[in-house]
């Protein structure tokens, strides 16, 4: 299983791997505040087009999967997600981006992205999936969570984003079995025909 296979989606998102394609409708997007804010700082550069190329880079050369999000329901562009600290021998890896619109930025959207993240990485019989998240990101912090992974660490004073601010990283992570449990929660709190609403904590 190829990580960054197409072919991957849900009743609530399609995701595309990155490609040149893409280039327009990210720079198109508001996602560069959160590139400023939240991204850590690169080598070289911290422009938009930076971050691109070096996404298109890493993807190239398998060091990391990133995809574009785009909802089922009209084809709208929905985000960005993405794996990296790839491990093929020790078969870990890390869920490194999401990034949603800030028009669509719901619970359920994170959750349906995550739901096929999760799953994509149980194809390709990973052992552990691990988040690593700035503890002032409160949007990431909820949507994580509400995943339900083991928190395992706080590194301090871990990296410098793009706007030269340091920040600490809160460490959550599952293991092969819990990514099974995660994926049966989500899909019965995405996809239950008896739901009345998403409950954010599944």
């Amino acid at each position: 299983m190829d990580l960054s296979a197409p072919g991957l989606e849900n009743q609530f998102v399609r995701l595309e791997p990155l490609a040149e394609r893409h280039r327009g409708v990210i720079f198109a997007s508001e996602i560069e505040k959160s590139v400023w804010k939240w991204m850590p700082a690169l080598p070289g550069g911290t422009s938009l087009t930076h971050y691109f190329d070096a996404m298109l880079s890493a993807q190239s050369r398998g060091l990391a999967a990133t995809f574009i999000l785009y909802q089922q329901s009209d084809n709208q562009f929905a985000g960005v997600t993405g794996f990296n600290d790839i491990n093929k021998i020790h078969r870990r890896l890390r869920n490194a981006i999401a990034w949603h619109p800030p028009e669509l930025a719901t619970p359920e959207l994170y959750q349906a992205g995550q739901l096929a993240m999760i799953e994509r990485a149980y194809d390709w019989r990973a052992k552990r999936l691990e988040w690593q998240i700035n503890p002032n990101n409160e949007f990431m912090l909820a949507g994580v969570t509400s995943l339900k992974p083991t928190r395992e660490a706080l590194f301090r004073n871990f990296e410098r984003t793009a706007d030269g601010v340091w920040v600490d990283k809160t460490v959550y992570a599952m293991t092969r079995p819990e990514m099974a449990d995660a994926i049966m929660r989500l899909k019965c709190a995405l996809f239950s025909s008896g739901r009345s609403d998403l409950d954010l904590d599944v």
